[in-house]
């Protein structure tokens, strides 16, 4: 059996090991081989590492916005990718033989992302859970609509309000509302004020203000017209509410969030809508509401592609902070040290 190097953690809080003899995953039917090239770094792989949470076997590895070389092929997937083709996107979370932090890795192949021409490997490293996460929580959560056509416009001058817009899904949420025809008011620092303007923000709150003058800027920009929040760094549930029940003069309101762990209530002025972004690529049989974000997620793919081939979405901003296998565990540090001015932190693992 064909062995490759990557990186491995034998049990929940245990360290990142390299390692050279794990086994080559085989794609089945409807997946694809991928040589990893390019990977980025995400908060979820710390997360999964120190509470196990997502993970379905031990020993695993790690790593799941992967941006690589399609090797292998399975017969449903050869409709939709051949040998060669680049492609990257979120993989399977904790799931063995998914993941990028190895040589080669399996994806759905409904679930990838073909790289378009003019972006690296690093930039497409980018994209998977960036992307997917936005459009969970604009186009699932907040029921936005995709549009016949480009540019679009939105009747009745409508806002679309997005927490933490200078993170990696927040940059994609701002582009995607925008490229959707509506307004945007995005809160963030007052250091990246410039870079969430810059992606097409109408406007920006500064996340420092007090609960009290923040929403007084949002009403003062907005003047209640929006139905929808969009939380896309799952740390401002409040001011959302808030926001929502205070400041939206809309009949009909949508909060949406990346959290999906934290107990909360009902509210009975808006409906709430939380991401699940870990259940991808999951069947019925493992978990029942699986299929349903596996659809939502192939749906997106094309509008995608077209965004990005449009060049109406802008790939993060990235450092590629070491190089090859063994250096995973540095750039996992680098990053939970907090990566600065939304720039996101990538591995260049091999070259193609």
């Amino acid at each position: 059996m064909a062995t490759m190097k990557g990186v491995i953690v034998e049990a929940v809080g245990s360290p990142y090991k390299f390692v050279e003899d794990l086994s080559v995953p085989e794609p089945s039917d409807g997946q694809i081989l991928v040589k990893s090239i390019a990977t980025a770094i995400n908060p979820v792989d710390t997360f999964m590492q120190s509470t196990g949470l997502l993970v379905t076997a031990w020993p695993i590895v790690l790593g799941c916005d992967a941006s690589g070389v399609v090797t292998k092929v399975g017969d449903a997937a050869s409709s939709t990718f051949k040998v060669g083709d680049r492609v990257c996107g979120c993989t399977r979370l904790g799931v063995p033989g998914f993941s990028t932090f190895q040589e080669y890795f399996c994806m759905d192949a409904k679930l990838a992302l073909p790289i378009p021409k003019d972006l690296s490997f690093q930039q497409g490293a980018t994209l998977g859970v960036g992307t997917y996460t936005a459009c969970l929580g604009l186009l699932d959560g907040l029921k936005l609509e995709i549009p016949e056509s480009f540019p679009s416009a939105v009747e009745g001058d409508q806002w679309v309000v997005i927490l933490g817009g200078a993170g990696s899904v927040g940059q994609y949420s701002v582009q995607i509302a925008k490229a959707l025809g509506y307004k945007v008011v995005a809160t963030c620092s007052q250091r990246t004020a410039t870079l969430v303007k810059d992606l097409g923000a109408d406007a920006v709150i500064d996340y420092g203000l007090s609960e009290e003058d923040q929403l007084q800027e949002l009403k003062n920009i907005t003047r209640g017209k929006f139905f929808g929040v969009w939380d896309s760094v799952a740390r401002s549930e409040q001011v959302a509410r808030r926001a929502l029940n205070d400041v939206s003069a809309a009949k009909k309101k949508v909060f949406a969030t990346t959290d999906d762990w934290t107990h909360m209530e009902e509210s009975k002025d808006h409906e709430t809508s939380r991401v699940k972004l870990g259940l991808i690529g999951r069947n019925a049989d493992e978990i029942k509401d699986a299929p349903g974000i596996n659809e939502s997620i192939a749906s997106y793919i094309p509008f995608l592609t077209q965004l990005l081939e449009a060049g109406k979405l802008r790939p993060n901003e990235f450092r590629a902070v070491s190089t090859g296998f063994e250096g995973v565990a540095e750039a996992i540090d680098i990053q939970q040290k907090g990566s600065p001015g939304g720039f996101k932190v990538v591995v260049n693992l091999q070259e193609e």
